[in-house]
């Protein structure tokens, strides 16, 4: 009984699917995806609010509301390269003039996949440095980290690591960043990266 119980959580947990088809090869590509736990979002809400006490330990150092909306494009680079389009929202706190953090819900879409494309939904901590060079300009340093869950057919329940680092300016709602994104897919320590140089333009608010 245990070992049917044993068995059936490893194959909950980790699975095999066809992600794409080799253009130039015509050959067909296999990953095993780790599939995101449900805890995911609780770990990342969490994070939000510890990194929120740490900032206002200090009862003089402002709290307020911070949002973002942002469009752009990745450009994939490497083996596994593929360019998609992105859709995301940053929703937390800004706190005092240098430091924001919040957790980001967007959709990318894989428009090289298939005919038809596919779509992927990022779940990620984000964190930002700021460096004020003026009342409506600042230059900051971004961190996003979390996963990436497959949603349409094609990668329905797949799963694997979000990660960007960026840099970008802010003048007034305006914002503008650039930054290297990585999506990794893996099975028991192997992992595949496909990797892209991301640009966003958006709002802050």
């Amino acid at each position: 009984m245990a070992a049917n119980s044993t068995e059936k959580n490893s194959c909950d947990k980790l699975f095999c699917n066809k992600l794409l088809e080799n253009l130039e090869g015509g050959g067909i590509l296999y990953l095993c995806i780790i599939k995101l736990n449900h805890t995911t979002m609780k770990k990342l809400l969490l994070l939000v609010a510890l990194a929120t006490m740490a900032f206002t330990a200090n009862a003089q150092t402002p709290v307020k509301y911070h949002g973002e909306v942002d469009l752009g494009y990745s450009i994939g680079v490497g083996t596994f390269s593929t360019g998609r389009v992105n859709l995301h929202t940053i929703q937390g706190v800004q706190i005092g003039r240098y430091f924001s953090t919040g957790v980001g819900l967007g959709l990318d879409y894989y428009h090289e996949f298939y005919d038809s494309g596919e779509l992927a939904i990022p779940i990620y901590l984000n964190m930002k440095g700021y460096l004020p060079v003026s009342e409506k300009v600042a230059p900051y340093f971004s961190f996003d980290i979390g996963a990436g869950i497959g949603a349409t057919s094609g990668i329905s329940g797949m799963s694997g690591l979000y990660l960007t680092p960026a840099i970008g300016i802010k003048a007034g709602k305006f914002k503008a960043q650039i930054g290297y994104n990585v999506q990794r897919v893996s099975e028991d320590g192997v992992g595949i990266n496909m990797n892209a140089i991301q640009i966003k333009v958006g709002l802050m608010f």
